[in-house]
Formats: structure tokens, C-alpha cells, sequence
């Protein structure tokens, strides 16, 4: 009796030892299902964690691109005003060109007759197309004259005296010195060749300078023909 409990409990023994065995590989494949689903959610985790530290990257892109848009919208702004700026600058400064070669053609350039008599006389022939009237009194010998209303010179201490008619501004453009000669009495006379090219004729216009009071003073013009 005994021999067979001890039988008995040894098959139940046995039964439950095999039903132990079959169920542990079920528990290890759902262990391992659960540690593989865990392994699958926490990298889903990471990838959502990886696409949100992503996009604020692009957002800070989106930013910058914005704020360069700005940046490219202001720009042309500022350049159109500078180049306002520049133009309006630009614009002044021939302004003031203008005005110079303007307040120029007015005023007669002064030489020193000292150094350049020659100079001296191209000088006068200036003042007359400009009709400087104070200049050319200022530099025209005692006992000469001008008549501002027919534009001419009385030279009266002349040798021969005569009225000399305004150089046109034509031949003032074709002039050029032709002689230089030093007289006895210390005066200079200055030859000055008015060339016709259209005409192709020429003549000599003579100047006579003459020191007065230490300073060169014009005596005489005369036309030579």
C-alpha cells in the first residue's frame, strides 16, 4: 500500500515537473515578447524626443530666415537712401562747379605782369569779352578811357591817338603771341597774332605796356594789318 502511494506520488511528482518545464518557455517567450515591446516603445520615444529636439532647430532656421528677409527688406531701403544721400551730394558739389566756372568766366584771372607781361596781355583781352570795366581801368595807363557804351578804349598818350574796339570773343580764341620788343624808352610792346582761319587771313593786334607809378600800366593797342 505504502509502496504504491510513494508510486503514485512520484508520477504526480513527475506530472508536475513536466508541466513546470512546458510552461517556463511560454513565460520566457512572453518575457521576452514584453521586454521587446518595451525596447520597441522606448525607442519610439526616443525617435518622437529626436524629432521634437529636430524641429526647433528648423524653427530657429524659420527665425533666422525671417529675420534675413527683414534684414534683405530693410537694405535696399538704406541704399536708396544713401544713394540719395550720394546723388544729392553729387548734385551740390557740380552745383558749386558750375557756379565757380561761372563766377570764373566773370572775374578776370590776374598774372603778374612783373613775370609774365605777355600773360598781362591776354589778361586785358579777357576782361574786355567780359567786359570788366573796373579791371580794365585799374590796369590802363593816365589820360586812357573806356566808353562802356560802344565798348571801346580812348587811348589819348597814345603816339597816335585813337579808339581801340573790344577783341571779339572769335578772335580771342585764335590769338596768340607772334613778338616781344623792348623800346628804348623802357617800354614793351607785345605782338599779338588774331588768326581768320575761315577767311584765311591774320592780323596783329600791338600792345604797348609802359611802367607807371613801379607798376606795368597799358598805354596802347592798336590793330596792325
Amino acid at each position: 500500500m505504502k509502496l504504491r502511494m510513494m508510486i503514485v506520488l512520484a508520477a504526480i511528482l513527475l506530472l508536475v515537473a513536466c508541466a513546470d518545464t512546458k510552461e517556463e518557455p511560454d513565460d520566457v517567450s512572453e518575457k521576452e515578447t514584453n521586454s521587446e515591446e518595451k525596447a520597441n516603445k522606448e525607442a519610439d520615444k526616443d525617435n518622437e524626443n529626436k524629432e521634437d529636439s529636430g524641429s526647433e532647430p528648423s524653427d530657429r532656421e524659420e527665425t533666422t530666415e525671417n529675420q534675413e528677409t527683414k534684414i534683405e527688406k530693410t537694405d535696399p531701403d538704406e541704399e536708396e537712401n544713401g544713394t540719395d544721400d550720394s546723388t544729392s551730394d553729387s548734385t551740390n558739389s557740380e552745383k558749386a562747379d558750375e557756379q565757380g566756372d561761372e563766377s570764373g568766366e566773370e572775374e578776370t584771372e590776374k598774372v603778374d605782369p612783373e613775370k609774365d607781361i605777355v600773360g598781362f596781355g591776354f589778361e586785358v583781352f579777357d576782361a574786355q569779352i567780359n567786359e570788366d570795366y573796373d579791371y580794365l581801368e585799374s590796369v590802363l595807363s593816365k589820360g586812357s578811357s573806356i566808353d562802356r557804351e560802344k565798348h571801346t578804349i580812348q587811348f589819348d598818350q597814345a603816339a597816335s591817338p585813337h579808339s581801340f574796339e573790344f577783341i571779339t570773343k572769335e578772335d580771342r580764341a585764335n590769338t596768340g603771341e607772334r613778338y616781344i620788343q623792348d623800346e628804348d624808352d623802357g617800354s614793351v610792346i607785345v605782338g599779338y597774332e588774331v588768326i581768320d582761319y575761315a577767311n584765311e587771313s591774320s592780323y596783329i593786334i600791338d600792345v604797348q605796356f609802359i611802367k607807371e607809378d613801379g607798376e606795368w600800366k597799358v598805354n596802347d593797342m592798336d590793330v596792325n594789318k
